[in-house]
């Protein structure tokens, strides 16, 4: 029940958040859809477009709200079971307009575009662009990275641990960034040992290659490398 009372709550203040009853209500709108592609604020439209899109009485004024007019046009081209379907759980809120959406669709001479000449279909291409751009933005991949720390033991107590660090934090290679700050931590009878932190993107980094590859570059002066935590970013 808690759920249900939360979902019809943030339905509720969605819908009061983009009403359509005066000229701030538009500009509100047409302020929002220049940093968004949709009412939902995210890649794809959800059920607050689906409510918006039927409550819309009349086609928004291209020369007052270009934001507005084409988004609506934009939606306009789906089938409206379609724009009905982005409705989602809250499909029942716009279960009132289906005798609107039935005459959207039975209307053969509805075009948004229909007015336009090539100049006006040209700047909407362009508006388009912006949309998908944004859009892009909104859905930028993430980059999966680990943080790892290490501990590097070595053969002879004389060797100078912080040279050897400095040469381990030489290597490089993409997606790979060491941290500036090294231990050095004893083990037992004057012996010491290293330990490291490195962050690596997982795609571009194989810790196996990582550890051979330094390994193989100071086998004189590293006896072994073992990790003593991976921890996903």
């Amino acid at each position: 029940l808690g759920d249900v009372y939360k979902r019809q709550l943030q339905f509720t203040n969605m819908e009061n958040k983009f009403s359509l009853e005066n000229e701030d209500d538009y500009q509100n709108i047409e302020q929002h859809l220049a940093e968004h592609a949709y009412f939902s604020g995210e890649a794809l439209p959800n059920h607050v477009d689906t409510q918006i899109f039927f409550s819309v009485k009349n086609v928004p004024d291209r020369s007052k709200y270009p934001n507005f007019y084409f988004w609506y046009a934009s939606l306009s081209i789906f089938n409206p079971q379609i724009i009905k379907s982005w409705a989602g759980e809250q499909g029942s809120q716009v279960a009132g307009t289906q005798q609107k959406v039935q005459e959207k669709s039975n209307d053969d001479d509805f075009d948004p575009f229909a007015d336009d000449n090539e100049e006006d279909q040209e700047e909407l291409r362009k508006l388009a662009e912006k949309k998908k751009n944004e859009a892009k933005k909104q859905k930028k991949e993430v980059v999966a990275k680990s943080i790892i720390i290490f501990e590097v033991k070595v053969f002879e107590i004389e060797q100078n641990l912080d040279e050897l660090a400095q040469k381990i934090m030489t290597h490089q290679q993409e997606g790979l960034m060491w941290r500036t700050e090294y231990k050095k931590l004893d083990i037992a009878y004057g012996m010491q040992k290293l330990q490291l932190g490195v962050t690596v993107e997982d795609e571009k980094v194989s810790t196996d290659d990582l550890f051979d590859a330094i390994k193989g570059k100071y086998e004189d002066e590293i006896q072994s490398i073992d990790i003593v935590s991976f921890q996903k970013v």
